[in-house]
């Protein structure tokens, strides 16, 4: 995918956050202009699913399991590794979507996008929305293999699983070449605050929430944003080791 999910040999782990572990270079990436890894969308996905306060009807799946789901070679291979996510059940299902074409190389692909498998809005008629920050939704080809991939595990009638649609939802557009794993995280996250805020009804969807939250000022100050949320975890975890010998040093980003 966009960066390699295990931490390079040899460098410094700088934070254990569920199971993602950051590392240094990691933090360089944030500071950017840099290509956004797997790693800080796992990161932040696993720091936005905290704040759900165990709601199962919202799931966010690190860039891993996508990427596993789009290139197993059958149904019942995707159907051994889906079944434990209950991805019918749940009303909205959050996807990180890489276009990296060879699952041996850990460092590839050059774009992000986010698949959003969406029972929230019209249980009755399961869709798709893809968010791609790119003119011409360049990642489409790869959010319908992961759709096709997904749909026989939807509950209901052959026929109704085949037809649920995929369309492209409003995303911002990047004005750089670097920026789209941060729209994917800036995405998720305008998402996550409607559905915490009640999902408004009177929008009916997301759309509105993330055309109001999302552009490139936003993009933008939310690499510092996470700059500071991942300083603010290390600290807590060094107030919560402060007797334990080696722990980070709550200054370690400076």
């Amino acid at each position: 995918m966009g960066s390699g999910s295990n931490s390079k040999e040899g460098e410094e782990r700088v934070l254990s956050h569920g199971d993602v572990v950051l590392i240094r270079s990691d933090l360089a990436i944030l500071r950017g202009p840099c290509f956004i890894n797997d790693r800080i969308i796992a990161f932040y996905f696993a720091h936005l699913s905290a704040s759900l306060q165990e709601d199962d009807d919202l799931l966010l799946l690190p860039p891993s399991i996508p990427y596993l789901l789009s290139n197993l070679p059958d149904s019942a291979a995707v159907a051994a590794v889906a079944d434990p996510l209950r991805l019918a059940s749940r009303r909205l299902v959050l996807l990180p979507v890489n276009d990296n074409p060879d699952a041996s190389i850990a460092d590839g692909g050059s774009h992000w996008t986010l698949l959003i498998l969406n029972n929230a809005t019209s249980p009755s008629a399961p869709r798709f929305v893809h968010h791609d920050s790119l003119p011409g939704a360049p990642n489409l080809p790869v959010a319908a293999r992961l759709a096709d991939a997904l749909r026989p595990l939807l509950s209901g009638s052959d026929s109704k699983r085949d037809t649920v649609p995929l369309i492209e939802g409003p995303t911002p557009r990047q004005t750089n070449g670097y920026d789209c794993g941060v729209y994917v995280m800036a995405i998720a996250r305008a998402l996550c605050a409607w559905w915490n805020n009640g999902h408004d009804h009177r929008e009916g969807d997301w759309f509105q929430a993330v055309r109001r939250e999302v552009d490139a000022h936003s993009v933008k100050a939310m690499r510092a944003d996470l700059l500071q949320l991942i300083n603010t975890l290390i600290q807590e975890k060094a107030k919560a080791n402060s007797t334990s010998k080696g722990d980070t040093d709550p200054g370690s980003l400076q």
